[in-house]
Formats: structure tokens, C-alpha cells, sequence
């Protein structure tokens, strides 16, 4: 069967590229390897700033609103800070990602659960074929062709949705370079409802991690506890999980559905894009370097890249490469500078721990960027000739991390 648009891969980014092809009247295939609904490893929280990146209410599938954040340092003492609106909100991925994927099909796209893609044909200049799909788009050539255990099916355009080891940038040839990060997390259960003092806050412990945090996120009737860093620390995060879970007065051997999962972050001007085929979010390496939140880019990117499909569906662009440069000049240089400063905190976090903890000022900025209304692009305009100085630090602790990474990869070859 011949569609406008495929979409490998029904998570926030994938679904949501759907569901607004769908409602502009192209015919979308949606296809999914999991039945759904499915759990995926993440942890959950959709910031007002994600949640503005959409046109739907995500209110359905929350379970908790947060207010306020503990902080603590190397799982020291810690403080906590409160703001006065809503800073974030505590889904679930199984329900989120299967409302997203119910709102794509009821604006019209064909929703495939349970069929994995196994094979990709790509023809950059067009095949043999020419595809409406049954829309009102003039006839565009098939660009795909996608085979899945029950059938084949073939479409002007593939958006790869499947994740940072996803099929279809290998099939398209498309290797973006990821600078990967890994995570472990875990739920602690609770019989009927969370201890009422985390049912507004989360936590985070910062600076005992290489590159990254520990954190505490409430759902409706657990706890998820989580632990990241930078993949060539991968081997310290089980035992950081069961320190941070004593920290917090949580058993260890109480965790529930423990996994790991991969971060990928994206090199700048990697390729993303090349003829019909377009990735989106973690197939795109798109994940905030500084939080590993991926959700808003997720959004963001299955916004852009329907965008650039609708363009190429009515003739006014001849592939899909107008996406890669709407990544590049609308969302690129956020990571860009979330990168720079993920350096700059994990090369010295105590204090900016102080600061937080001391300073009204940066906690509202702290506040504000959750949110959405402000940006890291805000903040190098903030400081104004102290950007230089950012570049200048974050640079020297990036090389200072790579001759770490350098040093240890014998060992961590050999172990």
C-alpha cells in the first residue's frame, strides 16, 4: 500500500509528525515495533516548556505537577527551593506516548502497533512509482519502501522516529555522530499513594556523576529513581542508583523495573536529512546535553519535520533537506550552548550548587527555563562579554573530560 508519509517509530517525536500530517490532509502511515501501550526507559517529565511545543492538553496523562526542586550536592545535605507556578509535569511514557499515537490516528494517520520495520529502500531521486496516497497532494514520486514482517509499503517520505539505533538512518545512510550518555532508573512502588512530601518536588543530586545527575521523580503511585552519565562512567551507575536510593531513605532492593537506556546528543551539522528521509528527536541525537530531556526536542523536531514533509508533498521543495536546516538554525544552537554549560557545571558544580541555593536571581532563571519563558540563548545575551568566557572555560573542560576518557579507555576495554 502506497502512503504520503511513513513514520518509523510512534514515541512524542514520531506521533506527533503524524498527527500533523495527518491533519493537513496527507496520508500517513504510522508504524510502531511495539504493541502498545508500551513502557519506554525515561523518566517521564514533560517540562512546561515541552508541554507549550504542543497544540494538544496533556492533562489526561499527568500524574503529578511539580513546584519545587531538592537539590543536593555529591548526595550531601541538601535545600530545596519552591516557585510559585508549575516548573514541570510527571507522566508516564506508556501513557503518554499511546495518547500521543491516539491523537495521531484520530487526526487520520493509519496506526500500526506490534509491526516492526525490517528493511528500507531508499531512492533519493525518486522511484519508479508516484504516490498522493489518496490525499489532495499532487503526485510526488515514491521516495521509500518499507518492508515490516506483515507487508510492504511504499511513500514519497520516511521520517525515522526509531531511535539512536533506528533502522532507518543506517538504511538511509545517515550516521549522525552522537556523543552518547547512558542512564539507569528504577521505580520504588508505593501500595496507594507517594509520601505526601514528593508529590510536588523532585530531587536532583549533582556533581557525583561524569556528566550528569541523579534524580527523584514522583508518579502516581511510585517513585522513579534514576542515574546518569556520560557512557564511559556506565559501569558506576548501579552502585550510584543504590547510594542515591539509600540517600533518599529508599531500599535498594525494593526497585522495581530496573533498565538502562541511551542518551545519544548530536554533534553540530552532523547529517540528519539526505532525500526523503528525515530523522527525529533521539534518532536525530536531539537530547539537551545539560538535563538529558529529550521530550520538548522531541516535539519540536516532529513539528519541524512535518513541516518540511508538507512542503515537499505540494511541490514547493525537492526533498527533505530544508528539515536539517530548520534543526540547525532553530534548534541547534540551543543544544549548542546547553552543551557549553553542561561542560562548565560538571567541571566544578559546588558552586553553582552555592549559588542556587543563595541567589533568588539564578533560582527564577532556573525557574523561567523550565518553563519556556526564557532560553539558553536568553542567557548568553544575559551576560553579555562574559559569553567569551564561557566559550573559553567550556572548551578547557571539554579537553580536560576527553583526556580522561582517553586515559581510561584501556581500562575500560580490558574490564
Amino acid at each position: 500500500m502506497t502512503y504520503d508519509v511513513i513514520v518509523a517509530g510512534a514515541g512524542p517525536a514520531g506521533s506527533t509528525a503524524a498527527r500533523l500530517l495527518a491533519g493537513r490532509g496527507a496520508s500517513v502511515l504510522l508504524l510502531e515495533r511495539h504493541a502498545f501501550p508500551r513502557d519506554k526507559p525515561c523518566g517521564g517529565g514533560v517540562t512546561l516548556r515541552a508541554a507549550a511545543a504542543q497544540d494538544l492538553d496533556l492533562s489526561p496523562v499527568v500524574e503529578r505537577t511539580i513546584y519545587g526542586v531538592r537539590f543536593s550536592l555529591r548526595l550531601g545535605p541538601g535545600f530545596q527551593r519552591r516557585f510559585r507556578a508549575p516548573l514541570s509535569y510527571m507522566t508516564q511514557r506508556c501513557r503518554l506516548d499511546a495518547f500521543l499515537a491516539e491523537r495521531a490516528a484520530e487526526a487520520g494517520a493509519a496506526f500500526h502497533d506490534g509491526e516492526a520495520v525490517r528493511e528500507v529502500d531508499v531512492h533519493p531521486n525518486g522511484g519508479s512509482g508516484f504516490s498522493n496516497g489518496g490525499s489532495g497532494f499532487s503526485l510526488t514520486p515514491v521516495g521509500v519502501a518499507v518492508r515490516t514482517d506483515r507487508d510492504t509499503y511504499t511513500a514519497s517520505i520516511l521520517i525515522g522516529a526509531d531511535g539512536a539505533n533506528g533502522l532507518v538512518g543506517r538504511a538511509a545512510g545517515l550516521r549522525p555522530d552522537f556523543e552518547e550518555a547512558v542512564a539507569l532508573e528504577a521505580n520504588v512502588p508505593f501500595a496507594h499513594d507517594i509520601p505526601d512530601a514528593w508529590k510536588e518536588y523532585v530531587a536532583l543530586d549533582v556533581g557525583g556523576l561524569a556528566g550528569g545527575y541523579g534524580w527523584v521523580f514522583p508518579k502516581g503511585q511510585h517513585l522513579n529513581v534514576g542515574v546518569g552519565a556520560w557512557k564511559y562512567a556506565a559501569f558506576t551507575l548501579r552502585p550510584k542508583l543504590a547510594r542515591l536510593c539509600r540517600r533518599y531513605g529508599f531500599d535498594p532492593a525494593r526497585l522495581e523495573d530496573l533498565r538502562g537506556h541511551h542518551l545519544p546528543v548530536r554533534v553540530p551539522g552532523t547529517p540528519i536529512a539526505s532525500g526523503p528521509v528525515a530523522l527525529v528527536g533521539d534518532a536525530a541525537g536531539l537530547v539537551d546535553p545539560l538535563s538529558g530531556e529529550g521530550i520538548h526536542m522531541a516535539f519540536a523536531s516532529g513539528r519541524l519535520a512535518a513541516a518540511s514533509a508538507l512542503a515537499v508533498l505540494s511541490g514547493a521543495a525537492p526533498d527533505m533537506l530544508a528539515y536539517q536546516r530548520a534543526v540547525d538554525r532553530r534548534l541547534q544552537p540551543e543544544l549548542t550552548v546547553s552543551r557549553k554549560l553542561q561542560e562548565l557545571f560538571n567541571f566544578a558544580p559546588p558552586p553553582y550548587v552555592a549559588v542556587m541555593r543563595r541567589s533568588e536571581k539564578f533560582w527564577l532563571f532556573f525557574c523561567h527555563l523550565i518553563r519556556g519563558e526564557l532560553t539558553y540563548l536568553d542567557f548568553v545575551r544575559l551576560i553579555g562579554p562574559l559569553r567569551l568566557a564561557v566559550d573559553f572555560f567550556a572548551a578547557a573542560a571539554q579537553r580536560r573530560r576527553l583526556a580522561k576518557v582517553a586515559a581510561l579507555a584501556p581500562l575500560i576495554r580490558g574490564g
